[in-house]
């Protein structure tokens, strides 16, 4: 039987190894580029940079079959109805490529709204009202947002954020208002806020048909998950 020469052996190992370098670069670049047209979808739509994550599957492969099992998108500094500098998780399961656009199986997302987010959005409703500038932070353990507001950010406020899945909203229902440490009557509370108080954040008609699942107050916010459907994202 003849023998390979350790010159052919060697370049046929080099063969090896450019062919594989080769189709390294050429993976890249495709995952690189089907991240991108993704980005660009979820950007236009949450209104912030964001990064995409296309799972272990060789991009190529999903690109021939026409279908990705997972997509991954993260970004920060989101708008989100009424709020802006909103961190946004989510996790699209089999997005599959259509004519007008990407068709996807269900969808996770979590929302975490952090305390600048909530002041943006809550706390000038009430300033005015109140006489300062006021500063939302939150009580985990009484499952409360609290306005701080008023000369030397003596009045607070309370609000428990409640999820209304039937009606897709979060209603923000006040429970008590205080002047230092003294809890001011609710009838005096309705004058001194003159109907200034945040009421409701519709979540209806949210893009990949997500709807409410679960609100929870934490040390450093609101957060808020959402489940979606079959649904199809237009390019």
């Amino acid at each position: 039987m003849r023998r390979v020469s350790r010159r052919g052996r060697l370049v046929a190992l080099g063969v090896i190894g450019a062919v594989l370098v080769t189709g390294g670069v050429a993976e890249a670049v495709a995952r690189h580029s089907a991240a991108d047209r993704f980005a660009d979808r979820m950007e236009r739509r949450l209104h912030t940079g964001v990064d995409i994550g296309l799972g272990p599957t060789p991009v190529m492969l999903q690109l021939a079959r026409g279908s990705f099992p997972r997509v991954e998108v993260s970004g920060q500094d989101a708008t989100f109805r009424r709020f802006t500098g909103v961190d946004v998780e989510a996790e699209l399961d089999d997005v599959v490529r259509t004519g007008d656009g990407l068709s996807v199986r269900d969808s996770r997302v979590t929302a975490e709204l952090p305390h600048d987010a909530l002041t943006a959005a809550l706390g000038t409703v009430t300033d005015g009202a109140m006489g300062g500038a006021a500063a939302v932070t939150t009580d985990p353990a009484t499952g409360e947002l609290v306005v701080v507001a008023g000369p030397a950010g003596r009045i607070t406020i309370g609000f428990r954020p409640v999820l209304r899945q039937d009606e897709e909203s979060i209603r923000f229902e006040r429970t008590q208002v205080r002047i230092g440490d003294r809890v001011v009557p609710p009838a005096l509370a309705d004058q001194l806020l003159q109907d200034a108080a945040p009421q409701e954040v519709d979540l209806s008609g949210l893009p990949l048909g997500l709807e409410p699942d679960r609100l929870a107050v934490t040390s450093a916010g609101l957060r808020l998950d959402l489940t979606g459907g079959r649904t199809t994202v237009r390019a």
